[in-house]
């Protein structure tokens, strides 16, 4: 991953992530593949994340940045799957990601998308260990509806250290 995008996967996670003025303060737990990771505390603790962002985009507006998918661990949730656009989702609208043959929907609320239940998130975490890439496909708040490709090469290790850093078991 580049810099620049390195940069821009951070900046966009931190503004989609952020529950305190402290988060901008994130440590980087490193570079695995496709994948981030970051830990910084707020309010209720440690909030730990592994994030990448779209590595091919297709449709909606001409050069506009990729959806993120993100793996967040806080203290009162481990393992939250999000998408994070910086494009924002149309009002009302559903968010789809498929993995190898899977499909889960996503509820959006402005540039963020989530799963539906802890249940779901758990399902989508062991289909990302076993999968290659994520095709996402959504509807921006501007333009024509997107599908994005977020490759996986390096979630495991990525999940592994936010795992270490949050002390979350598996």
């Amino acid at each position: 991953m580049t810099i620049r995008r390195t940069t821009a996967l951070a900046a966009a996670l931190m503004a989609a992530l952020a529950a305190s003025a402290r988060a901008d303060e994130a440590k980087r737990l490193g570079s695995f593949g496709s994948w981030e990771g970051y830990v910084y505390s707020d309010a209720s603790g440690k909030v730990c994340y592994a994030a990448a962002q779209a590595a091919k985009t297709n449709g909606g507006e001409p050069r506009r940045p990729g959806v993120a998918l993100a793996v967040t661990h806080r203290a009162k949730s481990k393992g939250e799957v999000s998408l994070v656009a910086p494009f924002g989702f149309r009002k009302d609208a559903e968010a789809e990601i498929q993995i190898g043959g899977m499909k889960h929907s996503f509820f959006a609320k402005g540039d963020s998308a989530w799963a539906k239940d802890a249940a779901a998130d758990k399902a989508i975490i062991t289909q990302l260990v076993k999968g290659r890439e994520v095709v996402v496909r959504a509807t921006p708040a501007k333009g024509s509806a997107i599908t994005d490709t977020v490759m996986l090469d390096g979630f495991t290790a990525a999940l592994a250290a936010i795992d270490k850093a949050c002390g979350v078991k598996r």
